[in-house]
């Protein structure tokens, strides 16, 4: 289960400019990626692991990783509700206790970005985007923990179709009626990764203050929001004139909530939910709004998806070459192995400006911001 966590410095890009070298190379240190690479909190027991499935940046901000008022700012006040620790597997624990606080490799990173645009200037107002303002994006979600999770649940619903009478093209597509005991069990240990992931971006986002405050001397970063996406929520919604209760499965989608809605905190409940849609590596990101009565279950796009598989992406261009690109747009690099940079060139992904213009002229949520990155660090 992945998710976005955006914060806002004080600092304008201007400001941040001639020390941004000096950020990114404490963002670097700071900063655990990848496979096995260790992680900012070290846990001392299986007993801390479960109290961050079941309690998620809650837990975190508890034990000193960041501050209450994060939580405000956080979909659900970071935790699920219904997440049960007790249907994790002993693989996915085993996973899971070593890599709270890192990165995960794929199309994972940090980004300082900065404010290149607004478009809606009263919600950009109400969420503090202001032209320039520098900003830290972190696109992270529940390691392998969550992989396992979604393998063993795999399993499990292959084995179970048949009594379902349900047969699907391809074997990753395995399902189970919601309300089957498999069904059930999937929802709990979802729910609990996703608060493996939401505890996950908590410990970066305080990794990312602690640089900002040893480059810059500002380590005041304010939470925007942090949303999950590809994750499965029972939600009510309004259909064909009633209320329903439906199993909303944003797959590729992130939720997307309206003004108005009891969910959100009370400062941003007029403009409605901030919905972060990350680009690829390197190309920017953007900051749109829930909007009343979207037509597809308060969810928007979470991403703007490949286009090449990573085979076919590292026949496009060299790491060195993808650097020297990235540094010329004024990008900093940091952290990332030559076939993980390659597999992630900006070429792979579709062009995020417009998927988002799809989803802005759909209804689905209206543009808000662009930001475009100065710094990466890579996962």
């Amino acid at each position: 289960v992945e998710g976005v966590r955006l914060l806002m410095s004080g600092l304008d890009v201007d400001r941040l400019r001639p020390c941004l070298n000096r950020l990114m190379d404490a963002l670097d240190a700071a900063v655990p990626r990848g496979m096995s690479k260790g992680a900012v909190w070290r846990l001392h027991d299986r007993g801390e692991l479960e109290r961050i499935l079941s309690g998620g940046a809650r837990y975190a901000v508890e034990r000193g990783h960041g501050e209450p008022r994060d939580l405000e700012r956080c979909e659900d006040r970071g935790a699920v509700a219904d997440a049960d620790p007790a249907v994790i597997g002993e693989r996915a624990r085993e996973r899971g206790l070593g890599q709270v606080g890192s990165l995960g490799s794929g199309n994972h990173f940090l980004e300082v970005e900065a404010v290149a645009e607004v478009y809606d200037e009263e919600a950009a107002r109400a969420y503090g985007l202001w032209p320039g303002r520098v900003c830290v994006l972190i696109h992270t979600g529940s390691r392998g923990l969550g992989h396992q999770v979604c393998t063993d649940a795999v399993r499990a619903m292959r084995a179970a179709m048949s009594r379902y009478g349900i047969s699907v093209p391809d074997r990753q597509l395995a399902c189970a009626p919601v309300g089957s005991p498999e069904g059930r069990a999937y929802l709990r240990a979802m729910a609990a990764a996703a608060n493996y992931g939401r505890a996950n971006r908590q410990l970066l986002g305080e990794a990312a203050r602690r640089a900002f405050d040893q480059a810059t001397g500002d380590g005041d970063l304010a939470l925007l929001y942090d949303v999950s996406h590809n994750l499965a929520k029972i939600e009510t919604h309004r259909v064909d004139g009633r209320e329903r209760r439906l199993c909303v499965h944003r797959k590729g989608a992130t939720p997307a909530l309206p003004p108005g809605h009891e969910d959100l905190p009370p400062d941003l409940r007029p403009v409605g939910q901030p919905v972060l849609v990350p680009g690829s590596m390197g190309v920017g990101s953007y900051v749109l709004a829930g909007v009343p009565g979207a037509p597809a279950f308060a969810s928007a796009c979470h991403g703007a998806g490949r286009r090449l598989s990573r085979h076919q992406a590292v026949k496009t261009t060299s790491a060195a070459a993808l650097r020297k690109e990235m540094e010329r747009a004024g990008i900093a690099v940091r952290g990332a192995s030559a076939r993980g940079l390659t597999e992630e060139t900006p070429q792979a992904y579709k062009d995020v400006g417009a998927v988002v213009e799809a989803c802005h002229q759909a209804g689905l949520a209206r543009k808000v911001a662009r930001l475009v990155p100065i710094g990466v660090v890579k996962g």
